[in-house]
């Protein structure tokens, strides 16, 4: 008998599996926990099966989301101190929030259902996002082609107007039904079924027959460990990315003066030039670097070289030189501090360790390379001792 109450009070409990287009219901308030209002009877749907909590209000307080705890409802509100135990309240749902997801779930198991039947592709997990609706399925390929033929058998499937209605059961009752996905409690199970398409034990929300869902658009895929993730687009979110495609399309067709035909070579001929002109670009800061050190070097007539080139424009990974001195330059860029060490020829005896350990060290030098290139960045704070330590490390050498 207990047990047998328990059901009743929770089945009245879920007042949105009575009528899930219920929009208004009055309630009363059992338990408040922090910022989470438990009632005697709900409309809000908790979060469960990759669709989100409802939202909405409790009287005029505003619901951000609602949750379940085990077979405990709760609603998470903004101001949980206008309420008091015992209250009797009005709920209101946020309808365009809640239909909307009720449409994406309908379109959920349209898809998973096509892809079992048509394609022998099972499901593995599902998330319905404020945009997008993306599926997770067992393959680690599957082809645009096969997407595509996917997209139009699920939007024949709004337009034949098939109902969508439910079955409550048994477990070995429910074994017996063809369902592509097998069974993990032993209560009383309730089988969401779009005849012909799919049947599945599902406690989500859904629409009463396909046409609701009104249009459904395949618009890519991810790869996710190992598998496919496939990503689709339903209702008026369809409309809103076509309008958005148009408007970008006709904006790049004024921009480069071109055709829909003609747009693609077009932009692919603007993109081939912008490679070309990065290349000469590239190439000329190169030759500038390349000029300018060489310059500062040139005049200077020491073999053991040191520059402070913070007010130059240059990139150590562009200076290629071939000259016998030794030449130490440096940059402060922000905070940092970056150090550059060439070696001409006469050098390649001194180790670039002991060059660390004696002259790097003072301003904690991180980097490396390989003869006669060395490279990194440092702290600025004590570049003096550091210019000193190179000049002196070498002393005796210049000529």
């Amino acid at each position: 008998m207990e047990k047998e109450k328990d059901e009743i009070m929770i089945n009245n409990l879920k007042q949105y599996y009575i009528d899930s287009y219920k929009k208004e219901i009055n309630a009363t308030i059992l338990d408040i926990k922090e910022n989470k209002i438990y009632l005697d009877k709900t409309i809000f749907y908790p979060e469960g099966g990759g669709q989100p909590g409802d939202i909405g209000f409790i009287n005029s307080t505003k619901v951000v989301d609602t949750q379940k705890d085990n077979d405990k409802i709760y609603h998470l509100v903004e101001d949980v101190k206008k309420f008091n135990i015992g209250d009797y309240v009005l709920l209101k749902l946020d309808w365009n929030h809640r239909y909307y997801y009720m449409k994406m779930h309908s379109a959920q198991h349209i898809i998973s259902g096509l892809l079992y039947n048509k394609f022998n592709v099972r499901t593995i997990s599902t998330h319905q996002g404020e945009l997008n609706l993306t599926i997770e399925i067992d393959q680690n390929h599957f082809s645009q082609e096969d997407c595509y033929k996917l997209e139009d058998l699920a939007n024949k499937v709004i337009l034949d107007n098939k109902d969508i209605s439910y079955i409550e059961t048994t477990k070995e009752k429910a074994e017996l039904f063809n369902m592509r996905r097998s069974i993990k409690v032993d209560k009383m199970i309730r089988i969401v079924d779009i005849n012909g398409i799919d049947q599945i034990a599902c406690g989500g929300l859904h629409v009463k027959n396909t046409k609701e869902i009104e249009k459904i658009m395949y618009i890519g895929f991810e790869k996710i460990r190992k598998h496919y993730r496939l990503i689709f687009r339903i209702a008026d979110q369809v409309s809103k990315i076509y309008r958005e495609y148009d408007r970008l399309i006709k904006q790049l067709c004024t921009l480069h003066s071109a055709t829909l035909d003609s747009l693609y070579d077009c932009d692919k001929a603007l993109l081939e030039k912008k490679i070309e002109l990065e290349k000469d670009i590239k190439s000329l800061k190169k030759e500038n670097t390349n000029y300018i050190i060489t310059k500062l070097i040139n005049s200077d007539t020491k073999n053991i070289i040191v520059k402070d080139i913070s007010s130059y424009n240059i990139d150590f990974k562009d200076i290629d030189i071939d000259i016998d001195k030794a030449i130490f330059l440096y940059k402060k860029e922000n905070d940092l501090l970056k150090w550059y060490i060439y070696l001409g020829k006469s050098f390649e005896n001194y180790s670039i360790n002991d060059i660390r350990k004696d002259v790097l060290s003072h301003i904690d030098g991180k980097g490396g390379g390989k003869f006669p290139v060395f490279q990194g960045k440092g702290n600025f704070e004590n570049i003096e001792k550091s210019v000193a330590s190179f000049i002196g490390y070498f002393d005796g050498r210049e000529e």
